[in-house]
């Protein structure tokens, strides 16, 4: 069996409301040199055995190559690093359950690898769409590695998992995503890979980017809140190298503000002010920190 050039890695969890769009969308692909190995993460809905149906129904190669992994839940993280780890190519391309890519997505990128552009991971612009139909273009991405982790640490530059191409002995060298830090285990994995490794940033929208409405519980703020603040002081002294002290104070400050603003609404009053007191330690003269603080007292 010859090696493919790209293994496609799509971690599935009870995605059978998409999983077929994202499917065929892989299929109709123009470049085809692919594997697709999907991981199930210990679904229960049905959506695994929908998509080796599919896949066992499908003319396209890439749906011919296809590879089933089953394992206990263990979150989207894990689900990726394991199909990484099975990736039979060297270089891997994401793809969420629900997300779409358009035809000319993987030849695009490859044709950049064979161009010889040298690097070692690629992103392209996308589309967010939503269920009631909006849809925004972004093509907002830069191929500057200082401007992308400044903008990456602001919160200003979102990389969908989709969008991205990377090399796999870079992803095994990284340790792939961490669970640790879900919900924002795909913002370290940028975050890391940017350090490291120039990118090659393609301006197109090639990938569209399925966004689902609902508000975000209070718990699920608090895990946002602390991930974040975990990946910024797991990061912040090798991103000082390429992003000022300011940026990262202010992404610091803004963070920690946020985690004092959810004790402060649950009543904890003492862990609030600890939060606010670290955002002014790394922003002294923001008004809304101080006023959040007097808040409590008054």
């Amino acid at each position: 069996m010859s090696v493919p050039a790209v293994s496609i890695v799509l971690p599935l969890f009870n995605g059978q409301a998409h999983i077929a769009g994202t499917l065929h969308s892989l299929a109709a692909q123009t470049f085809q040199d692919a594997e697709l190995v999907i991981v199930d993460d210990g679904g229960t809905d049905g959506s695994a055995a929908l998509a080796e149906r599919i896949c066992g129904e499908g003319d396209a190669p890439v749906l011919r190559a296809c590879r089933i992994i089953r394992q206990a839940n263990q979150g989207v993280a894990a689900a990726r690093n394991a199909g990484v780890a099975a990736a039979r190519a060297a270089w891997i391309a994401f793809v969420d359950q629900d997300d779409l890519w358009l035809p000319q997505k993987l030849s695009a990128q490859m044709q950049a690898v064979a161009a010889g552009a040298g690097a070692a991971w690629h992103y392209t612009g996308f589309v967010r769409f939503y269920d009631d139909g909006r849809e925004v273009a972004k093509l907002d991405g830069s191929g500057d590695r200082a401007e992308l982790l400044e903008r990456l640490v602001a919160g200003e530059l979102f990389i969908p998992p989709s969008a991205a191409l990377v090399r796999r002995d870079v992803v095994m060298a990284l340790g792939g995503f961490d669970s640790a830090v879900i919900p924002s285990d795909d913002w370290d994995f940028f975050i890391k890979l940017a350090l490291r490794h120039e990118p090659l940033y393609l301006p197109r929208c090639l990938v569209r980017f399925r966004s689902h409405g609902g508000s975000t519980g209070k718990a699920q703020k608090r895990r946002i809140f602390a991930a974040q603040e975990t990946v910024l002081e797991r990061h912040a002294a090798a991103l000082s190298s390429f992003v000022p002290r300011g940026a990262i104070n202010r992404r610091r400050s803004s963070t920690w503000w946020h985690m004092g603003r959810e004790c402060q609404d649950e009543g904890d009053r003492k862990q609030a002010l600890a939060y606010y007191r670290k955002a002014l330690g790394a922003a002294p003269f923001r008004l809304k920190i101080w006023r959040s603080m007097l808040s409590v007292f008054f």
